[in-house]
């Protein structure tokens, strides 16, 4: 692949795939600056791993697979480096920032997700994108009926703590 072919596919994957860091980002990070550094980290992982595209699966799926191991290895090294962050404060500053935080409702969601553990946080927001079970699978490693039974305990536990809120 020529390096103007490579920019060509990046191009167009980011054109129509550009949500997908953008959801990924924003539920392995409360803060909207980390969430800015994080796509961009995500977009170089993806950038390099065009070459790497086999076809054997969509392009969001593999777009997903490569935003989901950047974002599960910046928020390890991320620990390293920084104390946690006071909840409200940052809780506080993303209901302030940006047309991807307006909706109050959905930042309590998002909050939620971000308490989940990288395998419930990968396999949940998969699912919220609209992917099968079995495109969640491929993507992740897993059997489809392994996916549906942590779906829906992830649900069970998204919906418990969610309640009153």
């Amino acid at each position: 692949m020529t390096h103007r072919e490579r920019n060509q596919v990046f191009a167009a994957w980011m054109r129509d795939h550009e949500a997908i860091l953008h959801k990924v980002a924003r539920a392995f990070s409360p803060a909207a600056c980390d969430q800015d550094d994080l796509v961009q980290e995500i977009r170089l992982a993806i950038w390099r791993g065009v070459t790497g595209f086999n076809g054997r699966s969509q392009p969001s799926s593999y777009i997903y697979r490569i935003a989901l191991n950047r974002a599960i290895s910046w928020k390890r090294r991320l620990r390293t480096y920084r104390a946690k962050l006071d909840h409200y404060e940052t809780e506080k500053t993303n209901a302030t920032t940006g047309s991807y935080r307006s909706d109050p409702r959905l930042e309590i969601v998002y909050a939620e997700i971000r308490r989940l553990n990288d395998a419930e946080r990968s396999l949940i927001l998969l699912q919220l994108d609209g992917f099968s079970y079995e495109d969640i699978a491929e993507t992740l490693g897993l059997t489809p009926s392994n996916v549906g039974v942590r779906l829906a305990r992830i649900r069970a536990k998204l919906a418990q703590r969610l309640k009153g809120k």
